[in-house]
Order: C-alpha cells, then structure tokens, then sequence
C-alpha cells in the first residue's frame, strides 16, 4: 500500500460546510450538538466487533493493518500459514504465530477517567539519559524543543505505547558502544482519577489497554490520514484497512496457486508395472479420493509375503519341470493343518463364548451373594453398634488369625483370667465368651459357603489365564508351511487369535475385580467360513491337479505371482505415491479454498453507511470549518470491492494533488483526527508531534484555538518546536480558561532529552510577577557558598525576565505581544507613560544583568559575589515598578 505523496483527504466536506452551513459560532455550536446526539459508535468499535466474527488469519491480517498500515513480507507469509490452519492445508503442527483478541488493541471504557501523569525512567531510547522525566498537566501540556533536542524521542515512545497508525522505529544510543541492543522501555504514570497513580512499565512491543486509549498525531499519522494518490482513494480514518486486506488477501491467493501449481503433476507410477494387475490398475487409477490406507495395505510385503512370492515360483517351476505328486503331499497336509485349526478355533469359540460370560456372572453373583451372607452372619454373631466392619473381609482375616494364634498359645484358650491377645489384660468371663463367639464364626455355614465360592471363582480364573488362544505359534511347522501356501490366510488366523486372547482377558479382569459390568457380551466370530473357503481351495487345486489342468493351475500362480510382484514394486514405492495422492487431495481441497474478499467488501460497505453517512460526515464537516478545510472540491461517494470510491473535480478541470498544497493536506489529516478522537468514546487523551508543520500563521491559529478548546474535553499534549505556535497555544489556552503546563526539552552540554520543567521561552506568565524570582532567593538564603551564589544568579535571571514581561504587559499594556503578528492598537488608551518609569525599568535591568554569571560589568563591579541582599534589593525595586507601571492613562 502506497503511503507516499498523499494529497488530499475529505476535500468535499470543506465545500458543504462553506455552501450548507456557513460560519460563525452559533453554527459551530449546532454541528456540535448535532454530532453528541448521534450514538459514539467508531471505526475501531465496529472493526473490534468485527474481529470476533472472523477467522484468525483474518483477524491477523485487519489487526496489522491496523497497528501497522502496510503487512511486511513476513506478516503476509504469517497470514499464509494461519489461512493454511484454517482451511485444513497443513499438517497441523506447526507453531503459529499470535493473532492479537483485539483487533485494534483498544477496549471498551466509556466514562471512565484516565490521565497520563508522567513519562520517566527511558531506556534506549534513542540517547535520552534515563533521569529524564515529562510530567503533564489535566489538560493542555505543551513541550517545547529544537530540532536535536531530544523532543522526538520521547515522541517516539508515546507513539509505540499509545495508540498510533504509524510504527515509529525507536533506535538506542548509536553514540554508545556500550549501550545494549535490547528494545525501548519506559515507566508512564496514570491517574484513574481515585487519588492514586499507577505505574505501567513498558516495553517496545508491548500493547497496554489503558496507553491504547491515547491516540497519536505526527506527520507519519498525517500521511495515513490522508486519501492515497489515486482517483479512487478516498479514505476515512481506518478504512485503509479494507484496502490493505483486500491486497494482502490477494497476495495470499498468489500464494496458494504457486502452491497448487507445485503440487499438481502427471501420474506416471502406472509405468512402475508392465504386467496387468489389482495393482496396476488401482496405480493407473490415481486420484485426490484414492484410499490412502487401501494403497498402504496394498503395498504390505513383509517376511510372509516374501516367503510365499518364492514359494509360487518354486510351485511354478516343480509344476513345468515335474509331477504334482509332490504338491498333492502338500495339499494334503494343508488340508490336515486346516481342519486341526478349525477345530481348536471352534473350541475357543465356545470356551470364550456366550456361555463363558454367562457362567463368569453366575460365579460373580454367587460369590457376591456367599460373601454379604456371610457379613451378616458375622454381624449376628458378635455385632456392635459403633463398628462398621464386622463381618467384613478384613474382620474375617483378623478372627482367623486371632484363632490361629490363641490355639498355639494354650488349646483352652480363652478362658478366664488368660491375658488379652492384643491388650495383655486379664479376660473376664463376658470378654472370653465373645472371643469364643467369634472363633464359632469361623465354623458357620455362611462363611464356608462363602469361601467355596471363592475357591469355585479362583479356580475358574485358574483355568482362564492358563487357556493358550494362539492358533498358529510363531515357529510352529503349521505356520511355515500356511505361510508358503496362503499368507493371506495365517494373517486372518492371527488376528483370530488376538479377538481370543483379547475376549479371555477381559473375562480374567473382570472376575478378578468382581466387576459385572465390565464382562464382555456377545458370540466370538471364528474364522469359520475363511478355512472353510481355504479347504475348498485346496480340495480345487486337488481335483485339478489329480485331472491333469497343469495350464489352469500355473495360469492361476502366475496371477498371483504377479500380483505379489507388483505389491514388492508398490511398497518400495509407496511413500512417493501417498505423497501424490496427498498432493492431488491437497490441490482439490485449496482450489476450493481460495480466500474470498466477500468478507471485506460487505464489512467496509455496512460500516460506510454507518459512520461516513451519518455521524463521522457530520462530525467531519465541523472540524473542517474550525480548521478553514473549506475547499472547492465536488465530491461523490460510494463503497465498493473494499474500496471507497469518489470522484474529484477541482475548478478549472485540474487534479486535485496539482492544486492543494501541503499544509491544506496537514490540516485536513488533523481534522480528520480530531474526527476520529471525538467519536472514539474510549479516547482519554492525545498527544501531537508538530502539529503545524508547513501551515501558515492563520492556520496554526486555528489549530492553536482548536486545540486549547480540545483540552477542555480530554487531555492535549503538544510536542512542537514552533515558538510562534508555542506562544499561540498559550494565549488561546488562557483565553478558554485553561489549565496549561509547559517544558523546555533541550541539549545540555551534548546530551538531548533534558527536560526544564514548567519553563519555556514564551512561558511569560509565572514571569509576570516576581514569584519566581522570590522562590531563587528563599534558596539562597537557605544555602551557603557555591549554591547560594547560584541561587542569586538564577534569581536575577527570572528576575530580568519579570522586567521584560513588566514592559510588554504593564508599561505598553500588552499592545505588542512577542511573535505575535498583530499590534493590538486598542491598547493604546491605556498607556500611562512616564520617564521615570523607563528610566527605573532600564536602570534595574542593568542592575540585575551585574548579577548574572557571563555578563562583562565595568571594572567598578567586577570581581564581586553576588549577594543575597542585592537580589533582594531588586525585587523590591522590581515590585514597585509593577505597581507604578499597572496604572492606566486617567
């Protein structure tokens, strides 16, 4: 996305304001409250609501458009890979990047207070010393610096922390070797308006709610604010995104077909076979539906299918070059092998069958049944009402022993007076006969029944784990001689022999944990009608061989040799042709999933009538006659295909960028700005780097007063180097009643960034008394030596600038401002000249200079300190003179 040269922007509304609404207050007023009526939706709100409904390469790629204006190769290539997730293209496990929740990064916070406090503890921040710190005021702060001062840098790290359209590169010390190439930080202080601040630690890259809510100006704002070079490149603030979603989908697009026209190729492993086959012809037939685990079984050849591949070839050649005597023998011991495995599969199926489940509940139930009878009959016998376990398994065990152990100690044992088995204590004769009860119990018919029916559902687990359900042993001859006839058929039996073993397991399992519920249910499938049809095989080849059909017979093992050879050829093969079965699917699917702009196109329509139609265009109108964007421009509007379009007719025929300058540009950007803060609910603050570059001295009165009527709103912070502009900001704040604060970012001694707290060049006020120069002189006589001679000094120095305001305010009653191209002649009646007066404010003008360190005094006053009671001589001679000067021409 073009973002050079960008002409014009909003043009129309300047013509409609001039021809539809005209000037004046009252107007201005109107359009205002006409635009608070409106709902405070914006572009950001709605591209927020947006993103939810959208999937994350989407998401990924209208959040960048947003942070970043322009997607660089790596974001796009980033989007790929999302959109490649999405649509199921890939292997689904790479890493992918983040896609930002948010798609603009601002929240919602309607009503609620924010002000930024201060920016401090600046780190890599191009060569800005890390003590320095900006505080800002409630409403308007404006920081002042020449070019090199320092004053971008801090610029720069509000432009990375708040919200912005530009990403400004933030650069460390390229004059220190020893400073490290780790990214920007800074600490900003809020207040939330609770009587505290809070501290944000931030970190280049870093995306923070509440700094999102302070929105950005500089010139790279400015340009993105602007229309693009092109007869169909009108934009509102935020619709570019449509524009750089419809490029970077189309790139993305550009990408998929490279993809599929690299994945999309001939067929030619049909060439791999020169013989008809099942395996050729399922090659020949290749397709983006062919069945991948189909081909990958077909190209099974392992051990088995290698041993039956030499064993048709040694039948092939026993048949041309002998008798089948030698085959009838095989076929004849294949058939015996045969029916042996038949029955041992049929005895299994009716060992592990329906039967086996059925009599493993019987067992379960019996046994569950012996043992509750036998709890209660324990119970019976020697139950207590505050013990729970008697009768239990665990209760049975202990009277067992306690049995065991009693006889071996005396065969009368328990009688009265014998010590207690556990406690030692003599027994008395109620103790001794609940021992004896509870040593009947052991002999109760419940409780033998019960152990019956253990020994019963042991015996049958026994009998269970010791059943072998494998039918063909691993180096059994049956299985050696199976494998050379019939492969196929020793694959089938083994996987009989595991459904077996897995149905006698889980039958084990379950009687062993007493779990019902987990028997296995349902008849075992033997593999019945497989021998069965391997029986009539064989009795075929029998018959035939015994017939004399040599043909017929070698007709048939050449087919299969063939179709064991191809299988050989096919699983040396097989990766590469899963890959172009892979690749063919993979084409089919993407070229139905070719991104669609669809999505972007109906957003950026139903947003255009939403906002352009109604509130912004209103809203827009009315910051382009307070900053006089009024020009001749005709303008038509229309969403389509991501774009809006427009067309631009200036007077005379001529292209609108031939005729509009610069600063007309500049100052349609910051309307457009202002637009978008003022509809931005959530907007807390903003800050403008050179805000009136290029523009004239109307213009940046405009904005000065446009500005200043702002800070009343939300908190303006202004960074300028523009000492005009600095003073216009101060007087028109004053005008609207203002709170401001201002510094002066300067280079000291080679180091930029030092910042001289409420102090600039046209700070005039806190000069217009002499407060300040009082403040230097309390510290004066609070120090001694060196700081008490410096304290004189700076004392003197704000006391010179009290004089000089004392003229232009009070002595010419303010008829000449400084860097102010009016001369206010009204003024004039109020001059109340004396000579002596001048002749006073000359005097101790010289007079203070004398105190000044670098001033070249007559030999009179040279080599003497200054003194704390000179300062404070002037002040009052100074004070006097503000008195006698404040008198107006009776």
């Amino acid at each position: 996305m073009d973002r050079g040269n960008l002409p014009l922007k909003y043009c129309f509304w300047g013509i409609l304001a001039m021809n539809e609404i005209g000037n004046g207050d009252d107007v201005l007023a109107a359009l205002g409250a006409a635009v608070e009526k409106r709902p405070q939706t914006t572009i950001w709100s709605e591209l927020n609501a947006w993103g939810k409904s959208i999937a994350d390469w989407q998401r990924y790629i209208i959040s960048h458009a947003v942070r970043d204006g322009t997607l660089s190769d790596d974001r796009i290539e980033e989007a790929y890979r999302l959109f490649l997730r999405d649509r199921k293209l890939d292997s689904g496990d790479e890493e992918l990047p983040d896609v930002p929740s948010s798609v603009t990064g601002r929240v919602a916070a309607e009503g609620t207070p924010l002000t930024l406090r201060t920016i401090n503890s600046l780190k890599n921040v191009n060569a800005i010393p890390e003590f320095s710190r900006v505080t800002f005021g409630p409403q308007l702060t404006v920081i002042y610096g020449h070019n090199g001062a320092g004053k971008s840098g801090f610029a720069r790290i509000l432009s990375s922390a708040c919200f912005s359209r530009s990403s400004p590169q933030i650069i460390r010390n390229i004059y220190d070797d020893d400073a490290p190439n780790v990214p920007a930080t800074a600490q900003f202080e809020i207040d939330r308006g609770n009587g505290s601040d809070e501290e944000i630690n931030f970190t280049d890259g870093d995306e923070n709610d509440d700094l999102k809510r302070v929105s950005v100006f500089d010139s790279s704002v400015a340009r993105i604010h602007l229309a693009k070079e092109n007869e169909l490149g009108f934009q509102p603030a935020g619709f570019d995104v449509f524009d750089e979603a419809i490029r970077v989908i189309s790139l993305i697009t550009q990408k998929l077909e490279a993809d599929i026209n690299a994945k999309t190729r001939l067929n030619k492993f049909d060439q791999l076979f020169a013989d008809p086959g099942p395996v050729a012809t399922k090659i020949a037939s290749l397709n983006a539906k062919s069945d991948i685990a189909e081909l990958k079984l077909l190209a099974t050849f392992g051990e088995a299918e290698k041993e039956r591949l030499d064993e048709l070839a040694r039948q092939e050649q026993e048949l041309i070059a002998k008798s089948p005597v030698e085959t009838l023998r095989a076929l004849a011991t294949a058939k015996t092998d045969i029916e042996t495995l038949q029955k041992k599969v049929g005895e299994l199926a009716s060992t592990l069958g329906n039967a086996a489940c059925d009599k493993a509940r019987q067992l379960l139930d019996g046994h569950r049944a012996a043992l509750l009878e036998a709890v209660q009959a324990g119970s019976a016998t020697v139950s207590h009402p505050q013990l729970c376990q008697t009768g239990s398994t665990d209760w049975d065990n202990f009277v067992l022993a306690s049995r065991k152990l009693g006889h071996a100690e005396a065969v009368t044992y328990p009688a009265d007076g014998d010590p207690c088995l556990l406690c030692h204590r003599p027994l008395d004769a109620p103790s001794a006969t609940l021992i004896s009860r509870m040593w009947g119990y052991l002999d109760h018919k419940a409780r033998k029944a019960a152990v019956v029916a253990d020994e019963e559902l042991n015996r049958y687990v026994t009998q269970l784990k010791a059943l072998d359900c494998a039918l063909l042993p691993g180096e059994s001859r049956i299985r050696a001689d199976l494998s050379k006839m019939d492969p196929a058929l020793v694959a089938e039996v083994d996987a009989a022999s595991v459904t077996f073993d897995d149905r006698r397991k889980a039958l084990v399992a379950a009687l062993e944990q007493g779990a019902v519920g987990s028997l296995p249910e349902g008849d075992l499938v033997a593999q019945e009608e497989t021998l069965a049809k391997a029986l009539e095989n064989i009795r075929l080849q029998d018959v035939a061989l015994r017939g004399g059909k040599f043909d017929e017979i070698l007709a048939k093992l050449k087919v299969e040799h063939i179709a064991l050879r191809q299988k050989q050829v096919l699983s040396k093969n097989i990766d590469d042709v899963v890959a172009f079965v892979e690749d063919m699917a993979w084409t089919e699917k993407a070229g139905a999933s070719r991104p669609k702009t669809r999505f972007v196109t109906d957003c950026q329509k139903a947003i255009f009538e939403k906002l352009i139609e109604g509130n912004y265009k209103d809203r827009l109108k009315d910051e382009c006659v307070k900053l006089d964007c009024s020009l001749p421009i005709e303008f038509k509007a229309r969403g389509s295909a991501g774009k809006t379009l427009r067309g631009l007719k200036a007077k005379g025929g001529h292209k609108p960028d031939d005729i509009f300058s610069e600063g007309e540009q500049r100052a349609l950007s910051l309307a457009d700005f202002l637009t978008e803060v003022n509809l931005n609910p959530t907007s807390a603050a903003i800050v403008l780097d050179d805000p009136v570059t290029s523009l004239d001295h109307q213009r940046k009165r405009l904005i000065a007063k446009r500005l200043a009527e702002e800070a009343s709103v939300r908190q303006v912070i202004v960074f300028t180097h523009d000492l005009v502009f600095l003073t216009l900001l101060s007087d028109k704040a004053e005008a609207a009643g203002c709170e401001v604060m201002s510094h002066w970012v300067q280079r000291l001694e080679g180091v930029p960034g030092c910042v001289k707290i409420e102090d600039t060049p046209a700070n005039g006020r806190i000069y217009r008394k002499t407060t300040k120069a009082k403040e230097f002189l309390q510290q004066a006589k609070q120090a001694t030596g060196g700081n008490r001679v410096d304290f004189v000094r700076s004392g003197a120095g704000a006391l010179r600038r009290t004089i000089e305001e004392v003229v232009i305010l009070y002595l010419f009653k303010d008829t000449v401002r400084r860097w102010d191209e009016q001369v206010r002649l009204g003024a004039l009646i109020k001059i109340s000249w004396s000579n002596d007066l001048a002749d006073e404010i000359v005097a101790l003008q010289d007079d203070t200079s004398r105190l000044l360190e670098g001033h070249s005094n007559s030999d009179e006053f040279a080599g003497e300190v200054p003194e704390v009671e000179d300062l404070e001589r002037l002040i009052a001679r100074v004070d006097d003179v503000i008195n006698i000067a404040k008198a107006e021409r009776s």
